[in-house]
């Protein structure tokens, strides 16, 4: 789990100066500010401890990017505390927050009830830590742990905060400070200085070639990429792209991305799919006038008309006009303009062979989705391949953006199912990797076990064994020292696998810890039995 601590700083200097009802007020708002933004990423707030909060991310349930939850809550808290301080009236002290942010194991247990919902408190070392390092923090900054920033350094601007020497802790604690978040993307995938060809998806690569194919002689087409987390999609989207860009014909590629906390955010998949087709920041820092200027360049003298409802749907402040002309809609007639104008966005920009890949639909807003329902016949007609990339989940929204390709497009539509590596494969891949030939059999086999030929958990397997010493470089071999069999399960690895065991039902979440106590391969039967008999 990661812990956040936040505080507000001189709280009780404040008290001293104001009404007592009047600084109750002032908490009050502080803390529901601060819960918000918790719960604007999946946490939840354990406690308010009167001047701050005590919040979880992945725990009740676990998701697999709880540490980078964790920050980007914290940089809102900061960021939502600075606006109510800048709201309130000058000469009433002024109100600063401290964060602390750490990951590790914890207790979670229930302390009592509050207003119909139960409190919790979270026990254990990393709990402690966190408290510790929100004490150590400036006014209005965030102090994360190394475990933490191992997470979210890919994402952040930040800055060393040194070894700071924590109450209760033997061993000093190596800190950072996080300045913003500056990569909406995911988490970069391989290893630095370390790469492998595509191994074991040549079959379903040639397949999106020749659909790519028929776009480029002017034919709509779809593909539905289906799999695992880290299965091979992402690559496989890599290696198109890759071999469309060296192909006799320029394509156009559009990206959009479905956000893991974002099933609450209304359009965010649509509004990544309107940045990406407007050429604007992935992080939505345009201003309005920017994306006016935008539609107009694209759309010309149609642009009037699209304009107020591509601002509306990107979330940016209409002017007065433009408001009172949206609100006399209903919410159908709403709807069928936001799709007139994405629809004129589209065929304005796709002049020629063009790829609009929407990443994680598992992940998609029941809005977005809507409107991409509809959007498909506009998109069927266009010399575009549609990409839709999703785990196998048939009860998420997204699902239906899956269900609609399939009716839109029929025999236009590729649909690939990506499955583990076998084991050739996989050898082949970790030798790609690391030079199989001077690699100890045992080192290769214990990789072989762990990744279960998923190419990811190969991947990090082999960073952890590398970070964690247990295989080196030596020249062009790699060598193993040490019992490579003692190292855990990479905590990347163990994030995923917490998402998906939270997500199952509880029986089944109860037959998964019988199996484990178990051990990894048994008789179904011994399994039946140990469960009945419970």
């Amino acid at each position: 789990m990661t812990a956040l601590f936040a505080d507000v700083v001189g709280s009780t200097s404040l008290a001293e100066t104001m009404d007592p009802e009047e600084w109750a007020e002032l908490m009050a708002e502080a803390t529901n500010r601060m819960g918000r933004a918790v719960e604007r990423y999946g946490g939840r707030v354990g406690q308010v401890l009167g001047d701050g909060i005590l919040a979880f991310f992945g725990a009740p349930v676990a998701h697999e990017d709880d540490p980078q939850r964790a920050v980007l809550a914290a940089l809102d808290l900061v960021r939502e505390i600075r606006e109510y301080q800048a709201s309130r009236i000058a000469g009433a002290g002024e109100l600063r927050v401290r964060v602390g942010i750490n990951t590790g194991p914890v207790v979670v247990r229930d302390i009592g009830s509050n207003a119909g919902r139960r409190d919790q408190t979270a026990l254990g070392d990393a709990v402690n830590v966190a408290a510790r390092l929100q004490a150590e923090a400036a006014p209005n900054t965030i102090l994360v742990t190394a475990e933490t920033f191992a997470f979210v350094h890919y994402a952040v601007e930040s800055r060393q905060a040194g070894a700071l020497t924590l109450k209760g802790k033997a061993e000093p604690v190596q800190a950072y400070e996080i300045v913003a978040w500056t990569s909406p993307g995911p988490r970069p995938r391989g290893i630095v200085g370390v790469r492998s060809a595509m191994v074991g998806r040549d079959g379903e690569l040639s397949r999106l070639r020749d659909a790519l194919g028929a776009v480029s002689a002017g034919r709509g087409r779809a593909a539905v990429v289906l799999g695992e987390p880290g299965i091979g999609k992402s690559r496989l989207l890599s290696e198109l792209r890759a071999s469309a860009a060296l192909g006799p014909t320029p394509v156009t590629w559009y990206d959009a991305r479905c956000l893991s906390y974002g099933q609450d955010m209304p359009h965010h998949l649509v509004q990544s799919v309107v940045r990406s087709v407007l050429g604007l920041s992935e992080d939505g820092v345009d201003s309005i006038d920017e994306v006016h200027q935008r539609v107009t360049t694209l759309l010309g003298p149609d642009a009037a008309s699209a304009r107020p409802f591509t601002a509306h749907l990107l979330a940016l402040e209409l002017d007065a006009a433009e408001r009172a002309g949206l609100a006399q809609l209903a919410p159908e007639a709403l709807q069928r303009s936001y799709v007139e104008a994405l629809g004129a966005l589209l065929r304005a920009a796709t002049s020629g062979p063009a790829i609009l890949a929407c990443e994680d639909v598992h992940w998609a807003d029941e809005a977005s989705v809507e409107l991409l329902v509809r959007l498909m016949p506009v998109l069927r007609e266009l010399p575009l391949l549609l990409l839709i990339v999703s785990r196998r989940d048939a009860d998420a929204p997204g699902w239906r953006l899956v269900a609609a390709a399939r009716d839109a497009f029929d025999d236009a539509l590729v649909e690939l199912h990506l499955t583990g590596l076998d084991e050739d494969d996989s050898r082949l891949l970790i030798g790609n990797l690391l030079e199989i030939e001077s690699l100890p059999a045992q080192t290769r086999d214990y990789i072989l076990a762990r990744a279960d030929g998923n190419p990811f958990f190969v991947e990090e397997v082999i960073r952890m064994l590398i970070d964690r010493g247990a295989i080196r470089r030596e020249g062009e071999r790699w060598v193993a020292t040490g019992s490579v069999g003692d190292v855990e399960i990479p905590e990347t690895i163990h994030g995923l696998l917490l998402a998906r065991i939270d997500r199952l039902p509880p029986e089944a979440r109860d037959t998964l810890r019988v199996a484990s106590v178990i051990g990894r391969r048994f008789a179904a039967d011994v399994l039946a039995d140990v469960v009945s008999r419970r």
